[in-house]
């Protein structure tokens, strides 16, 4: 759709700079790990009616989808092992 060829047009500079940075930061990573995390807590957050967590954790996971996308669209499988293998340097 053309909504989705602007956002992919909009956040294509962040996308590009994610790519290089993660092996050596991990942040998809991290970030997929505070969604899994914070997951057990959207039924709760549904049954109290916490908007703001609800909205946080799709918002998390639009973002998770949006690099995805980006992430298999443009590497190959050994790449993407790369950047879902980092392990923190001590």
């Amino acid at each position: 759709s053309a909504d989705l060829k602007l956002l992919e047009e909009a956040t294509i500079s962040v996308c590009k700079s994610l790519v290089e940075k993660n092996p050596r930061t991990g942040n998809l990573g991290s970030l997929i790990k505070v969604f899994l995390s914070r997951t057990k807590e959207l039924k709760i957050s549904a049954e109290c009616q916490n908007h703001l967590f609800i909205w946080q954790a799709h918002n998390a996971l639009f973002i998770i989808c949006c690099l995805l996308k980006v992430f298999i669209s443009r590497m190959s499988e050994e790449e993407l092992q790369v950047h879902f293998t980092y392990e923190e340097k001590a």
